[in-house]
């Protein structure tokens, strides 16, 4: 019980300091230092900064920042741009064809990108403007790229699989594979939502394209669409680490923008890096505090403590997932991904150890959770990105979003209840 009430006074600290606004890696910190303060002396103080060092001293970590350029160089040499056309040639036709066109191209794009918030910034500047020209509702626009952006951690590669693997010392390449099938349901039922909506609303649908036009389009972006084929396969094939396929994602759009497109500038991609560094410089100074929640939890013994005490509550691992999937939706209400990730993975492996749940399923579902938690009030980052590309009222987009919710939050049961969907591939695949 010690152990318990030691963890709540770290995360009772650490929120408090995020409620005021302190930054998250330095609420982080300031928490640990609340904490070894609380805990008499217990804790040496030279722990904040050794712990932040370990936390960061992974080469999986160079991922991270290779995805996030790799999916701005896509944006800006106009890698996503004809992609959107094969998607509008295709589905365009259909009632709120524009709507399937975003959860298309969003699919495709999560094949490179690996982050929710970089779909969600490519696909919404093309096509929230195209919609509303289109006549479709702003906020309506905004929901359905919001959704559909949720699937660029799911679908390999994926930055969050990343964070979670090194966390919960699992194999990235597997949790890369898992992800895949997953990612395709969560696609196939935002498109059903996207229909459902469509023709309840009678939505407004384009021209159908001809066969010429559509192969036209299918040849201008055969590069585009090769891309997350050569990364995926390599990763799967055991060509290429993780770290590795972000390298060759950049090397591949930045020769096909500047070469073979010819959209894009050395001074642009000068300003693309340097966003890119601010970008991934957040993400991974919040994973070099959270090695001191690591830390902690390690040896407080956290997770062991609450899997004894669980265990005496209920046998099933059916009833645990449920309740884990309570929690982090809960959590991922209130929280970023990345935060979420590194400060409840470590409680949560060792629960799943004793239940028997396998990690590389728990991983899956913790992205899942997450990313609808970025979807909803009140924190709902993608939905406050594309309401503001849309410039829309938040409450509209995020009342217009409910269907697409709803749609992802019943993928979330099949993929906790059948862990075939997210076993199933890793097993053929990676032996």
């Amino acid at each position: 019980m010690q152990q318990v009430i030691l963890f709540g006074v770290l995360m009772l600290a650490f929120m408090a300091f995020a409620v005021i606004g302190v930054p998250v890696f330095f609420a982080m910190g300031l928490a640990a230092i609340v904490f070894i303060a609380f805990s008499g002396g217990a804790v040496p103080l030279n722990i904040v900064a050794s712990s932040m060092v370990q936390g960061m001293d992974s080469f999986a970590f160079l991922a991270i920042p290779f995805f996030f350029l790799a999916g701005e160089l896509m944006n800006t040499g106009g890698i996503t741009r004809r992609l959107l056309n094969v998607a509008m040639a295709a589905v365009g036709h259909i009632r709120g064809g524009l709507s399937h066109v975003a959860i298309l191209a969003s699919m495709v794009f999560s094949g490179v990108s690996g982050s929710a918030v970089a779909d969600a910034s490519a696909i919404g500047s093309s096509m929230i403007p195209a919609m509303k020209d289109k006549g479709y509702p702003g906020a309506y626009a905004a929901a359905v790229v919001a959704a559909a952006s949720t699937m660029g951690p799911i679908i390999p590669p994926s930055i969050a699989f990343v964070v979670y693997a090194l966390v919960s010392d699992v194999s990235v390449g597997q949790l890369f594979i898992a992800g895949a099938l997953p990612g395709l349901l969560m696609g196939v039922y935002l498109l059903a939502a996207a229909s459902w909506v469509a023709h309840r609303r009678a939505l407004p649908f384009s021209e159908r394209t001809s066969l010429r036009a559509l192969l036209r389009a299918v040849w201008d972006a055969l590069p585009a669409l090769a891309m997350p084929v050569i990364i995926i396969g390599g990763i799967v094939g055991g060509v290429v680490t993780p770290t590795e396929a972000g390298i060759a994602a950049v090397l591949y759009a930045l020769v096909i923008s500047v070469c073979f497109y010819r959209e894009l500038t050395l001074r642009q991609c000068w300003t693309i890096l340097c966003e890119c560094m601010v970008s991934s410089g957040i993400i991974l100074l919040t994973i070099a505090a959270s090695g001191i929640f690591s830390w902690l939890v390690a040896n407080l013994a956290i997770g062991e403590t609450l899997a004894t005490t669980l265990k005496g509550l209920t046998d099933s691992p059916w009833v645990m997932l449920a309740l884990i999937n309570i929690v982090l939706l809960l959590w991922g209400l209130a929280l970023e991904p990345a935060v979420a990730l590194v400060t409840l993975v470590p409680v949560l492996v060792p629960i799943a150890n004793a239940y028997g749940i396998d990690l590389v399923h728990l991983g899956v579902i913790v992205v899942l959770n997450l990313m609808i938690g970025q979807l909803t009030p009140p924190s709902g980052v993608i939905t406050f990105l594309t309401a503001q590309i849309a410039g829309s009222p938040l409450h509209a987009v995020f009342k217009e979003a409910w269907p697409f919710t709803l749609a992802l939050i019943a993928v979330l049961l099949i993929v906790t209840f059948v862990p075939a969907v997210s076993l199933w591939l890793p097993a053929v695949l990676g032996g």
